[in-house]
């Protein structure tokens, strides 16, 4: 690779980290927006606003899967832009919409632009990567999107203060803008404008698939702590204005602790191997997911909630790190496997966000907890159930 090429992959991959951070700034600000958007303008409650949030959740997911097919035709930097294109005119349109009808309509034709925005550039970002190599690249990108997300939540708190108008508005202009950047950042590296796609990389790729089975339970682990993620991002903003009745302002600076804690786990594993292929490891974090949401059931003031967030960020950025990193360990098709853990993630979101908004609604936050971390520990004994029943496949 002469000095030149290295230099223009070096940028690309410095451009895609910073469009993953500035993208994920821009739909955490308008997931956290729709939420109060939802109840002030449309009246809903908790359990309502889990079904309307989930629209957009499975409408990605299904287009996820239906759409990997073609998608894989494309050059991921069209399809990246088209996505962010598409997410900018939706979000656009919410503020508009009266009716429920068009709403869901337009929250589903947010999730179908979604789906061609990080499978695509997931598997962008680990082409021609493993090992330590992988490890990096997909730590920088685990870093770039969690820190759009942990300072979103702020940023957000303070807009929908103001108005939810103006928190959407904001966050529809923001992804228009990263997308002006990534078309005119792509004039000017070649190795962005000419990336191919995923399904002509495979073909000039002569590798053999080496795929380990620890996948499966990241996967595992990645759906469990997604239900998490959910409740705390749909359900808990509702929980701390009703019940904890705290400004929208604190509730997002203590989504931020949250933020700033996955980050910084992005940072170190990223950086390190000692947790590469051992099971024990993947197994311990879902059993501390299962804690820290016991914990959560006994909190019984607002400052109780930064502990909590602390190692609920750090089990976050654990489990999602091993999940991608496993997923794309080996595999040759790396936009597929990044669909699978986009698909995962998404199933746990839909599933936290319309359960949970059912049992808060009728039972109450730490309730929803107490479930959350019944289900960890149930999924842990499985896992262990059938590790045993497949063990020599499993790496210790």
């Amino acid at each position: 690779m002469s000095v030149t090429t290295r230099a223009s992959v070096n940028d690309h991959h410095t451009v895609l980290n910073l469009v993953s951070f500035l993208t994920q700034l821009g739909i955490a600000l308008i997931n956290l927006a729709l939420v109060y958007h939802l109840r002030r303008t449309f009246g809903m409650g908790a359990d309502h606003i889990g079904i309307a949030t989930s629209i957009y959740t499975v409408s990605y997911l299904l287009a996820c899967i239906a759409g990997e097919s073609w998608s894989r035709r494309f050059s991921p930097r069209i399809c990246v832009e088209v996505s962010l294109i598409g997410m900018s005119l939706s979000i656009a349109a919410v503020i508009y919409v009266r009716s429920l009808l068009f709403l869901y309509v337009v929250l589903a034709l947010y999730g179908v632009f979604m789906s061609l925005m990080w499978p695509q550039i997931e598997g962008w970002i680990s082409r021609g990567r493993e090992g330590v190599r992988l490890n990096k690249a997909m730590g920088e990108f685990n870093f770039s999107w969690s820190f759009g997300a942990g300072v979103a939540p702020f940023i957000g708190g303070i807009l929908v203060e103001i108005s939810t108008v103006a928190a959407l508005s904001s966050g529809a202009v923001f992804l228009f803008f990263v997308m002006c950047f990534l078309f005119v950042s792509s004039r000017f590296i070649p190795s962005m404008k000419e990336v191919p796609s995923e399904e002509h990389a495979i073909i000039q790729d002569s590798g053999t698939d080496g795929s380990t089975p620890l996948r499966y339970l990241c996967w595992s682990g990645l759906v469990l702590v997604y239900c998490g993620v959910s409740v705390v991002q749909t359900i808990f903003p509702l929980y701390a204005q009703d019940v904890l009745q705290i400004p929208e302002s604190m509730t997002g600076a203590l989504l931020l602790v949250r933020g700033i804690t996955t980050c910084g786990l992005f940072y170190i594993l990223g950086r390190t191997s000692w947790w590469h292929f051992r099971a024990w490891v993947i197994l311990g974090v879902q059993v501390a997911f299962s804690l820290v949401c016991l914990y959560a059931v006994k909190i019984t003031t607002v400052w109780m909630y930064i502990p909590f967030f602390v190692v609920f960020g750090s089990v976050f950025a654990t489990a999602y790190t091993m999940s991608i990193f496993h997923g794309a360990s080996g595999s040759v098709h790396r936009a597929r496997r990044m669909m699978i853990h986009e698909v995962l993630l998404t199933f746990g979101m839909i599933i936290g966000a319309a359960s949970g908004g059912f049992v808060y609604e009728h039972l109450g936050f730490p309730t929803v907890m107490l479930v959350l971390a019944g289900l960890g520990a149930f999924a842990v004994v499985m896992e262990i159930i059938v590790a045993i029943a497949l063990r020599g496949r499993f790496t210790k």
